[in-house]
């Protein structure tokens, strides 16, 4: 579902300025991949309207940037593949040395936690990465929690899975000891309620399992389309960051 919008925060539709992308022999309004199903980063709600922090910061970014766009909430992977095939941007994505082989990424834009969800009565408390050795874990396909965990990745024993409200089931059906979460204790208590199931009887770890940085991202086979955009988009960035917009987008999730 795609809607061409200017505003992070009104739900009708908007048109942001001037600046566009040439695609073949017309022009059009660049295209704004996010995450149609990971609340409360991105998702599409029951009116077709996009929500979450790393849809409306980026929203936010290219109003001030002045850039004309499209929403279109898609799949995570799905997002990414069409990035790479210069189709359009994405939003809340984290760099991975395997994605900067064909995506160019914008300065960081706002951080999010992953978290550790276990059982209550298995008594697990999360404290260092090698904790999660010897147990079999699910997390969002497409996700990366920082350098520390790719390099006990291959150890695990691990499933990768594209809805939360499925990996919260199968945690408390016991298929799964554990489940890794991000953005922090917001996506658990969505996923739980989508899931139908007690935030009670789950434990969430206080300790995170990372801290990751999201950025805005392009394909690396058309700089001269994309290259100056994304210089109105760093400058953006930097501005927004500085009058304290993106904290207040956070302060509202």
């Amino acid at each position: 579902m795609a809607n061409t919008r200017k505003s992070a925060y009104w739900p009708v539709i908007y048109f942001a300025s001037s600046i566009i992308i040439s695609c073949a022999s017309h022009a059009q309004p660049i295209t704004l991949y996010y995450n149609a199903e990971q609340k409360p980063k991105a998702w599409l709600d029951i009116n077709n309207q996009p929500n979450g922090f790393a849809y409306e910061v980026a929203a936010s970014i290219l109003d001030k940037a002045e850039i004309e766009f499209t929403a279109k909430a898609v799949p995570f992977m799905r997002g990414i593949t069409s990035t790479k095939h210069c189709k359009g941007i994405m939003t809340g994505v984290f760099k991975t040395k395997a994605r900067e082989q064909f995506l160019n990424y914008s300065l960081p834009i706002v951080a999010d936690k992953a978290v550790v969800v276990s059982r209550i009565e298995d008594n697990f408390i999360y404290t260092k990465m090698t904790d999660l050795l010897n147990h079999k874990i699910v997390y969002l396909r497409g996700a990366s929690f920082g350098n520390a965990f790719a390099n006990i990745e291959f150890k695990l024993d691990k499933v990768t899975h594209q809805n939360p409200a499925i990996m919260l089931r199968l945690l408390v059906r016991k298929r799964v000891d554990l489940v890794i979460l991000n953005p922090g204790l917001a996506t658990v208590e969505f996923a739980a309620q989508a899931a139908n199931i007690n935030m009670q009887k789950f434990r969430v770890s206080d300790t995170a399992l990372s801290e990751v940085d999201n950025y805005l991202v392009y394909c690396k086979k058309a700089p001269k389309s994309y290259l100056p955009i994304f210089n109105r988009i760093n400058a953006a960035i930097e501005a927004l960051k500085r009058d304290g917009t993106f904290d207040n987008i956070m302060k509202s999730y």
